[in-house]
């Protein structure tokens, strides 16, 4: 069994006390805000999030510091610690939601009474939908930022896309089994090279562009099908 600490007396932890209770005060005032249901609602929380996914896109992850983001959202980095305590935890709150979307959207896709043919082009057309819709997954795609999360939510993000992967993996390999796609290729390889060309979009594509997200994805979608399609008779 191990002492406990020796505790300082009172006449020499009179003036170091204050600052301790000052972070602890702020640690459990966060961990509070992390916990509570309603954070997602809040205004200048959704700020924080909207400012860290601009630097993030515009610095990378990597170059992005605490203070950066504070500067984006017009905070001093004390206001900020309040709502987070790392960039990690900033990270982790941007990519929770739209990874869970993703894989949501996929698995009402093969859930539906269709061909495996319009099933794999419904899982693609809503991957670039959502893709457009929510452009923080860029980050996630951009950077191996899954070797820097930690704890229960990254845990749920890395969960999401290997269940994605799974589930887009079944698709592909359902069709090969009934002749619509061509059997010689193992499922799980196909599904890196269909989305590994989605994926990618985000090291090129324009905004400003004549095509959209959702214009290339059909050109992608045209090019999985043609590479999947079985060898004619």
């Amino acid at each position: 069994m191990s002492t406990p600490a020796r505790q300082p007396s009172k006449a020499r932890s009179g003036r170091s006390a204050k600052p301790a209770e000052k972070v602890s005060d702020i640690a459990r005032r966060r961990m509070e805000r992390r916990e509570a249901s309603g954070r997602r609602s809040d205004v200048r929380w959704s700020e924080i999030l909207d400012g860290s996914a601009a630097v993030f896109a515009r610095r990378g992850y990597a170059q992005t510091t605490i203070e950066d983001i504070a500067d984006e959202v017009g905070l001093n980095r004390a206001t900020l610690y309040y709502y987070v305590g790392t960039k990690e935890e900033l990270l982790v709150a941007l990519l929770d939601g739209p990874i869970e979307t993703l894989r949501t959207r996929l698995e009402e896709v093969a859930a539906r009474p269709l061909s495996a043919r319009d099933k794999l082009v419904a899982a693609l057309r809503e991957y670039s939908r959502t893709m457009a819709e929510l452009p923080a997954l860029f980050i996630f795609l951009s950077e191996n930022v899954h070797r820097v999360m930690a704890g229960p939510e990254a845990d749920r993000i890395r969960a999401n896309a290997d269940r994605y992967g799974r589930v887009l993996a079944g698709i592909i390999t359902d069709g090969a089994a009934k002749g619509e796609f061509r059997s010689d290729i193992d499922a799980q390889t196909s599904v890196l090279g269909v989305l590994g060309m989605f994926n990618w979009m985000h090291r090129w594509f324009d905004p400003r562009g004549r095509k959209s997200l959702v214009d290339f994805g059909e050109d992608f979608i045209a090019l999985a099908l043609s590479a999947l399609a079985p060898p004619s008779k």
